[in-house]
């Protein structure tokens, strides 16, 4: 199983849901000024792309990746429905790594996913010198989130491939779903 919910798990629950739009992470407008000279953005576990369709309405190139087919056809659906051209791939990066994502971006967003440590070296080739990359993810387990567990828990030692990279920023926050950490890297 991968972390929170395997492909089939997230598929039956996007499959399920109204068809509207989550909000985009509010955290992620704040720190817009973190992108504002970046074009290309890589939204890694993008699900059906409440955050892909607001950085496109923001004026970005957007790739959006994720490994449940019900999400990627919610986010084509979302956004041929702005009027956005957002790009998709459906990926498994607990199967299948770093393989079949190309291209190198400005900007990649991990956005509720535990991205697999081991894979941090490899996805820095798909990132800018001067690239952000942006991780924001639970800090605690909530009490009141069963699917949520100890290794979807972001910690200090999951960046340690993070050799070129500095840390920018970084702020702890809480809201009703729980406990959040955002990080801010950038390449050097």
């Amino acid at each position: 199983m991968n972390y929170m919910g395997d492909s089939a798990w997230w598929n039956e629950r996007f499959k399920h849901r109204e068809q509207k739009l989550l909000a985009y992470e509010k955290c992620l407008e704040d720190d817009i000024p973190f992108f504002r000279s970046k074009k290309t953005v890589l939204d890694i576990a993008c699900g059906d792309g409440r955050n892909a369709i607001y950085l496109a309405k923001s004026g970005f190139e957007v790739c959006g990746v994720d490994f449940s087919t019900e999400a990627i056809e919610r986010l084509q659906y979302f956004a041929c429905k702005e009027e956005l051209c957002i790009k998709t791939v459906l990926h498994d990066f607990a199967k299948e790594g770093m393989t079949g994502i190309k291209g190198i971006y400005d900007a990649v967003i991990i956005n509720h996913y535990k991205f697999p440590a081991v894979w941090y070296g490899e996805l820095l080739r798909h990132l800018e010198t001067d690239g952000i990359l942006w991780i924001n993810g639970f800090r605690e387990i909530p009490q009141d989130n069963p699917n949520v567990k100890a290794s979807d828990i972001l910690k200090e030692s999951d960046f340690e491939l993070l050799k070129t990279c500095v840390l920018v920023d970084k702020n702890e926050y809480e809201r009703n779903a729980g406990k959040f950490v955002r990080y801010i890297w950038k390449k050097e």
